[in-house]
C-alpha cells in the first residue's frame, strides 16, 4: 500500500480553508460551503437547489472518508499473521467492504467501489479530493474520476493531480462543476497529455475487455449493452441512425422505437427498418440506408477527439488513419456576416461540424446531450422575411440545443447570450414563470474546439446580450399542445388498465378511449 499524500488545499470544515478568487464560504447548519460572490443576487429558488447540491456533495465526501477509514481498521497495512501464527490471507478490502455494507445497505460492489475511490482520492488525488471535501464536487464525479485514472502510472500522478483540479477548481466564470459526461472527457484529455504513450499502451490492451451482454429489465423486454472500440461504436451507431432515418412521415413509432428497429435490422443485413412488428422489412422498395460511415475527428494540440466519443489515443488514430479515407479541413473562420452564407438559414456542414466541435454537448445548464445530437440554434432568431434583420448563420451567432431545451428557449421560458470569452450565459426568460433577474447561470463550451470559441465578431455579445434583456430571443408565445407530464402519466396507467382489461376479457369491447392530444409539433428550426 503506498503511502498517502497530504492534500494541499485544507478542509473547508477545518476552519482553514481559502476561497478561490470569486468565492466565499458561507456558514450553513452543519458546514461551510462554497458559494459564489453572485451568491447574494440570485433569487431564492436558485439559492436553495445551489446549497442543496453542495450540501449533498459533502455529505458524500464524508462516505469516502469512512470507507479509507474501514479500510484502515481492518489491517491494510501489508501481510499479517494469526493468532496461531500463520499468514493472514483476508483481504482488508473485503472486511472493509463488509463493514460498509453492514452499516450503509449498500450491495457488495457498490461497497468495493466506494473502497476503491476513497484509495485513489485520498493516496493518488489530493488535490481531487479537497475539492470534494469542499462539496465541490460530488461521489458521481468521484467514482468518475477515480476510475478513469486507476491505471495510470503512480510517477505520472501528482501532475496528473494537479492538472485535473486546476481544471475542475471554481473560478468567477466557473460558477458550477463540469456535468460528468464533460468531465469525463476533460479527465481524458488531461491522461492524454500528461501520459501519451502509457494512454495508447492502455487502450491497446483494454480491447481485451470488448463483449456485449444481454439484460433482463422487465415488461419483455431486454437490454443489450456493447463494449467495442470508440471508433466501432461510432460506427454502429451511425449505421443505426441511418437506419432508422428510412422510415416514413407516417411511421408512428418513436425515435428510439425507430433505432431498436435499426439494430434488428442491421443484425439481420436488412438495408430498410422492419415494419412495426420486427418481421420483415417494412418496405422492401425503400431506399437503402447509407453505408458509408463518415467519422469526424478534431486535432489540436496534439490530442485527437472523436465526434460524439470524446478524445481517444495515438493508438486509435493510427488504427483510423490506416483503414480510412481522410480529409482535413481547416474550420476555424466561419464567422463572417457579410458572407452570402450568413444570410441563408440553414448552416453548411462545415459551419455545422465546427459548431458541434466547440460546444461538445447542448449548452443549456446540466444538459449532456451530445452536440452531433443537438439542433444549431439562431441565438438572435433568424428572419426569414427579411434575413439581414435578424441573427445571421455564423459560428457567432449559433448554438447547440437539444430539442427539448430548444423548445424551452424558443418559447421565451430561457434564453441566453454568448460572452466575449464564448462561453454562454442563461437567464429566465419573458415566459418564465419567475422572470427573476437575479438568475444568471454561465456554461462553458466543452469541445475540442472551445478554445475558439470568444466571437470573432467584437458586437456579437453585446447584441444578443441587448435582444435578451429586451425579450427578442425567445418570445414565441408559450404552447403546450404536448400533454404535461402529470397527464401522460395518468394516460399512461388509463391505457395499461384497458390493455389488462382486454386480456381478461377478449370479447368485450375495448373500453372507449378519449382521443390522443396532439403532440407539439417541432418549431421552424
Amino acid at each position: 500500500m503506498t503511502t498517502a499524500q497530504t492534500p494541499t488545499t485544507p478542509d473547508a470544515g477545518d476552519g482553514t480553508a481559502t476561497a478561490p478568487e470569486g468565492f466565499v464560504y458561507l456558514d450553513t447548519p452543519g458546514l461551510p460551503v462554497l458559494v459564489p460572490e453572485a451568491y447574494d443576487r440570485w433569487g431564492p429558488t436558485q439559492q436553495r437547489g445551489y446549497l442543496a447540491q453542495r450540501h449533498i456533495n459533502a455529505a458524500e465526501a464524508r462516505s469516502v472518508t469512512y470507507a479509507y477509514d474501514c479500510l484502515r481498521e481492518a489491517g491494510d497495512t501489508g501481510p499479517g499473521e494469526t493468532s496461531d501464527g500463520r499468514p493472514d490471507r483476508r483481504d482488508p478490502h473485503d472486511i472493509a467492504a463488509a463493514a460498509l455494507r453492514a452499516a450503509m445497505a449498500l450491495s457488495r460492489r457498490a461497497a468495493s467501489r466506494l473502497i476503491d475511490t476513497a484509495v485513489d482520492f485520498t493516496e493518488r488525488l489530493p488535490r481531487c479530493l479537497a475539492l470534494l471535501t469542499a462539496g465541490w464536487i460530488g461521489l458521481f464525479a468521484a467514482h468518475t474520476i477515480a476510475e478513469e485514472t486507476r491505471t495510470v502510472s503512480d510517477e505520472h500522478m501528482p501532475a496528473l493531480d494537479a492538472l485535473i483540479a486546476g481544471q475542475l477548481a471554481p473560478t468567477r466564470r466557473r460558477t458550477h462543476p463540469p456535468r460528468i459526461g464533460p468531465l469525463r472527457k476533460m479527465v481524458t484529455k488531461a491522461i492524454l497529455r500528461t501520459d501519451p504513450v502509457g494512454a495508447a499502451a492502455r487502450a491497446k490492451t483494454a480491447t481485451g475487455g470488448q463483449d456485449v451482454t444481454l439484460t433482463p429489465v422487465g415488461d419483455d423486454l431486454t437490454e443489450i449493452s456493447a463494449l467495442v472500440t470508440a471508433d466501432t461504436g461510432a460506427e454502429i451507431m451511425d449505421r443505426i441512425d441511418a437506419l432508422a432515418r428510412t422510415a416514413g412521415t407516417d411511421d408512428p413509432r418513436s425515435i428510439g422505437e425507430l433505432r431498436a428497429a435499426g439494430l434488428l435490422a442491421l443484425s439481420r443485413g436488412w438495408t430498410s427498418l422492419p415494419d412495426p412488428d420486427g418481421n420483415l422489412p417494412g418496405d422492401p422498395d425503400a431506399q437503402p440506408a447509407v453505408r458509408r460511415v463518415l467519422l469526424h475527428l478534431y486535432h489540436h494540440e496534439g490530442t485527437t477527439d472523436l465526434a460524439g466519443y470524446g478524445p481517444v489515443t495515438d493508438h486509435t488514430l493510427a488504427r483510423l488513419l490506416q483503414t480510412a479515407e481522410t480529409r482535413v479541413s481547416d474550420l476555424a473562420d466561419l464567422a463572417d456576416r457579410a458572407s452570402a452564407a450568413a444570410g441563408r438559414y440553414s448552416p453548411s456542414d462545415a459551419l455545422r461540424h465546427f459548431c458541434q466541435g466547440r460546444d461538445g454537448t447542448c449548452v443549456f445548464p446540466g444538459c449532456q446531450a451530445e452536440a452531433t445530437h443537438t439542433d444549431l440554434d439562431h441565438i438572435i432568431p433568424f428572419d426569414h422575411d427579411d434575413p439581414a434583420a435578424g441573427g445571421r448563420t455564423t459560428s457567432d451567432d449559433l448554438g447547440g440545443l437539444c430539442r427539448h431545451d430548444h423548445n424551452l428557449k424558443t418559447e421565451g421560458i430561457w434564453v441566453y447570450w454568448r460572452n466575449p470569452d464564448g462561453s454562454y450565459t442563461w437567464v429566465h426568460g419573458p415566459n418564465h414563470p419567475d422572470p427573476d433577474p437575479g438568475v444568471a447561470i454561465t456554461v462553458e463550451p466543452t469541445g475540442p474546439l472551445a478554445h475558439l470559441a470568444a466571437p470573432r465578431d467584437p458586437e456579437t455579445s453585446a447584441r444578443q446580450r441587448r435582444a435578451a434583456e429586451e425579450g427578442e430571443t425567445g418570445s414565441a408565445p408559450t404552447r403546450r399542445r404536448r400533454p404535461h407530464r402529470r397527464d401522460r402519466r395518468a394516460e399512461q396507467r388509463r391505457r395499461l388498465r384497458a390493455e389488462a382489461h382486454q386480456l381478461l376479457h377478449p370479447d368485450t369491447e375495448d373500453p372507449a378511449r378519449p382521443p390522443t392530444p396532439e403532440h407539439d409539433d417541432p418549431p421552424p428550426f
